[in-house]
């Protein structure tokens, strides 16, 4: 289990968290929901990288670091970024791409949707993504084959 040491930088508290956790745990070092300072925050193992300024966090930054953080903990995290992507090149062949295949992932429709569609069949119930459905996958498939451009 990974922890992070947060520090309320007006008070000088500090705690050692696991990650991720719930706002409501810095309770325990002075911090609520309408806390208007900055925390420093020192994950034992990760970063906080691309939230606040080396280290130091806003509540909202921490916020979206503690979502980020548990969204890389998914072990399909992986598959959901690489099916956006698909999706995002599809959207591009489809719209400015002009129906150029060299700019779509696979280099070519076919396979650009089959990848879509394995990576769609690897979640699980439950944990397949609400932003594309299995028939937009098939909707993406009928325009980008379509004779007619």
């Amino acid at each position: 289990m990974e922890f992070a040491i947060v520090t309320n930088t007006e008070t000088g508290q500090r705690g050692r968290f696991p990650l991720p956790f719930q706002i409501s745990a810095l309770e325990k070092i002075g911090v609520t929901e309408s806390f208007k300072g900055q925390l420093y925050v020192l994950p034992e193992e990760d970063d906080t990288f691309g939230y606040g300024l080396d280290g130091f966090l806003e509540l909202s930054e921490l916020k979206a670091y503690l979502e980020d953080y548990k969204n890389r903990q998914n072990p399909y995290h992986f598959d959901y970024m690489m099916l956006s992507r698909l999706q995002t090149d599809c959207d591009y062949f489809l719209g400015y791409g002009g129906r150029y295949e060299r700019h779509l992932w696979a280099g070519n429709v076919p396979d650009q949707i089959a990848e879509m569609k394995k990576l769609w069949k690897k979640f699980p119930e439950g944990e397949k993504p609400e932003w594309l459905t299995w028939e937009e996958i098939l909707q993406y498939e009928r325009r980008m084959t379509e004779e007619d451009k």
